[in-house]
């Protein structure tokens, strides 16, 4: 190998080797998606007057230095383009590659900069801004060889399977349903966002038609997410009809929440709603994000397994502030008429200072009233505390036993020390279920393999020191006991060994 092709592949494993070993090539595709989203960002940024005219320079700035980052991305993938498997040993592999349509949108993002910098196209600022927008067309990248890889998984299945693999997570969604999820999770931010920033009136009067867009956008994402999800509920109820599916589909807290997510723009259209309403309804959009973080859930399944100890807690706790407000209320009434107008507000006061939080609006003058919240703050460490420890412990514990059912379930697949087609899936629907992350799931297949090993070895062991235990007993059969137990003393065996020996020749 030359010195010229020991170079392009070095920079191709290390840059752009996406799929290869090389942790380098996954980093510096992350630098690359976060570029151009910044970029994106950055193009909203310079409408907002009150954020360009003060940064300007800065603005121009990073537009520029993004340009020279793409440009040497470009060129790189050029040079290395000999070492890419898809045209390695071909002739013209450097043409070859410049002609296909990635490398055109590479060269599509950074052309007009260039050729405008050298005058030989004459383009103004707005264009160039408009032209920035192409450089969303270099996620492409990511994004076909993902709906290639999903083609290839689900070949032969229907499309409502299909269907069912792009939005949730099974053994055959592959990475574009992963990139499906990451598009869903941005519309849910970004929207959300959107929400508190048209409260700023520097903000929403530039932006107010691309807020409306948007959001526009963002609920058809939505709309389309809530229909797809609906049309492939039957492939997550199995068992029942298409329409009990849907209904059951229906019921869900999720599902719920993605009927809220939308529900504001099209109760606009029925019926005359307040605008506060449905900015309040939009904001709940976050509450999507659920979907996508296992936390909520397992939080649920430890509520629900440790509700009778944190119903104790809380109703504890909800006594002493019945009994504190009302303590209080009859020391404090005729000193504070005013603040402590009425027993709700005497219970405001103590579940505030139970709390130990302390605002201040409302306190106690009177020795007595004084005294007994100095009591009741230091009760509120303990009283507090305990819900909040009942359920850390119980999350640590429900986090435990999962790992401990999949290790289980990875063991059991393990024990006759071959993994079926059948056993493989099953794990990964067991690992998709228990919502854990492939490195973790390499770890108990690890964990799995190695203590199947030992098993192995140990039951090997005990074999031979069996036959081996057999041969001596023979050979030490015709001795008189005394003398035969000082033979086996002599012998370069274990003491294990030696005692179970002594044991079968008695």
């Amino acid at each position: 190998m030359t010195l010229l092709q020991s170079a392009r592949s070095v920079v191709f494993t290390h840059l752009f080797d996406v799929d290869g070993k090389s942790a380098t090539a996954r980093q510096f595709d992350k630098v690359v998606t976060w570029l151009i989203v910044a970029n994106l960002a950055a193009l909203v940024l310079e409408h907002l007057p009150t954020v360009y005219v003060a940064h300007e320079a800065a603005f121009g700035t990073f537009d520029r230095l993004s340009i020279y980052f793409f440009t040497a991305e470009y060129l790189l993938r050029l040079f290395a383009a000999p070492a890419d498997p898809a045209f390695k040993g071909r002739r013209f592999a450097t043409l070859r590659f410049s002609v296909t349509p990635f490398a055109l949108i590479d060269l599509l993002v950074i052309a007009p900069y260039w050729l405008h910098l050298l005058g030989i196209v004459d383009l103004d600022l707005r264009m160039l801004r408009a032209l920035r927008l192409l450089r969303l067309l270099k996620l492409m990248r990511d994004f076909v060889p993902a709906v290639k890889e999903f083609r290839h998984m689900n070949e032969g299945r229907t499309f409502r399977q299909k269907i069912d693999a792009l939005m949730n997570e099974t053994p055959t969604s592959g990475r574009l349903h992963d990139q499906l999820d990451l598009i869903f999770i941005f519309f849910i931010i970004t929207s959300v966002i959107a929400v508190f920033l048209e409260t700023i009136s520097s903000i929403h009067e530039p932006l107010r038609a691309e807020f409306y867009w948007f959001d526009l956008v963002a609920i058809i994402v939505f709309t389309v997410e809530f229909l797809l999800r609906i049309y492939a509920a039957p492939e997550q109820f199995h068992g029942k009809s298409a329409i009990g599916s849907r209904f059951a589909f229906l019921k869900k807290p999720t599902s719920l929440i993605d009927l809220i997510a939308i529900a504001p723009f099209y109760l606009q259209f029925l019926i005359a709603v307040d605008l506060r309403f449905i900015r309040v309804l939009r904001v709940l959009r976050i509450l999507k994000l659920t979907r996508y973080n296992s936390a909520l859930k397992t939080f649920g399944m430890v509520l629900n397994r440790e509700k009778r100890a944190f119903a104790a807690a809380m109703f504890i706790t909800m006594l002493i502030t019945i009994l504190s407000g009302a303590i209080v209320y009859e020391f404090e009434h005729l000193a504070q008429p005013e603040k402590f107008d009425t027993m709700p507000r005497a219970m405001y006061w103590a579940v505030i200072t139970l709390a130990s939080v302390g605002y201040g609006d409302i306190s106690p003058i009177t020795p007595i009233g004084q005294a007994f919240t100095m009591f009741l703050a230091l009760l509120g460490i303990g009283i507090v505390a305990l819900p909040a420890g009942i359920l850390g412990s119980a999350f640590s514990d429900q986090l435990h036993q999962q790992r401990e059912e999949m290790l289980k379930a990875v063991e059991d697949a393990f024990a006759d020390g071959v993994l079926t087609e059948d056993e493989a899936k099953q794990l990964e629907e067991e690992r998709i279920r228990l919502h854990l992350t492939e490195e973790q799931f390499e770890r108990l297949k690890q964990r799995a393999m190695l203590k199947h090993a030992h098993q192995i070895n140990a039951a090997q062991s005990m074999v031979e020191i069996s036959d081996k235990l057999n041969d001596l007993r023979k050979a030490l059969d015709s001795m008189p006991s005394g003398l035969a137990i000082e033979e086996i003393r002599k012998l370069p065996l274990s003491e294990q060994e030696k005692a179970a020996l002594i044991v079968l020749l008695k």
